[in-house]
């Protein structure tokens, strides 16, 4: 699609579905043209279908390649001025019974993902020296872990870390890094954990799902455009002294609200048929 003329280009990351999907039709509606990355290509181009000033980059961010072709990209826009990483995968399940591959695909998407993306953009951005914007979606649980979720809090948390750290190198630049952490949100994602725990237990998914939302103060799941609008806001000009901030956006919750005990004898029963 066309790359409009003066416009601020953003770079959305996981941006074929759920949060990343969402994220990228609010930022666009604020103005900025997007750059849609994801490994899904079909999926891209149904959301750039609905935005006018988008472009497509299919690519799988775990993949070391992805690098050279998100700078590339970048440069293309020529006016790149952030970048908003929410491609993310996520695990529930006991710790004691999470494969090494389980823990090292989280990493890889979660943490390096991030990584990656974030250091193709930066040098886009470093080699404009205007400034820009950095938002990485972390999540409630790297801040408050539920049972299940160790692999899960590990690279969110991380991704936590690294968003303030990034503040300090990023600073002299005027480049802002900020992380936001969502609650509740029914993305794919969710849509599979919810899958997991009817098979498991024969509710029926909306019905747990409304468990999980009814200890928010609020009364009402979060949305992808709950966090596309934080995100604008941080993108923003009214935002240019906010950097290596965490903020969340959960509805009033501190964390997701799961059984503490949640899998343990699943987990007695599974070491014990191992031994």
């Amino acid at each position: 699609m066309s790359l409009a003329e003066n416009k601020k280009w953003v770079a959305v990351t996981g941006a074929a579905s759920g949060i990343g999907a969402g994220v990228a039709k609010v930022v666009a509606d604020a103005g900025y043209g997007i750059l849609l990355i994801d490994r899904d290509r079909d999926r891209l181009d149904a959301v750039a279908a609905t935005i006018p000033d988008s472009r497509v980059l299919a690519v799988d961010v775990t993949d070391p390649r992805s690098h050279a072709a998100i700078l590339d990209a970048a440069r293309e826009t020529g006016r790149m001025w952030g970048l908003v990483n929410c491609a993310g995968i996520s695990l529930v399940k006991n710790f004691l019974l999470n494969t090494e591959e389980e823990w090292t695909s989280i990493l890889r998407v979660n943490l390096e993902g991030t990584f990656r993306a974030t250091h193709a953009i930066g040098i886009a951005l470093a080699e404009q020296g205007q400034g820009g914007a950095v938002v990485n979606i972390s999540s409630i649980s790297g801040v408050n872990p539920a049972a299940l979720q160790a692999a899960y809090a590990a690279s969110k948390a991380g991704v936590i870390g690294f968003t303030v750290g990034l503040a300090f190198d990023f600073g002299p630049l005027d480049i802002t890094v900020n992380a936001i952490c969502p609650g509740v949100v029914r993305t794919p994602i969710w849509e599979r954990i919810l899958k997991q725990e009817s098979e498991e237990t024969g509710v029926p998914e909306d019905e747990i799902f409304a468990e999980h939302v009814k200890p928010i103060p609020v009364g009402r799941a979060q949305t992808p455009e709950d966090i596309g609008n934080l995100a604008v806001f941080l993108l923003g000009p009214n935002a240019r002294s906010i950097s290596g901030e965490s903020v969340n956006v959960t509805g009033g919750m501190t964390t997701v609200v799961f059984d503490h005990l949640a899998g343990a004898e699943d987990v007695r029963q599974n070491l014990a048929l191992q031994g």
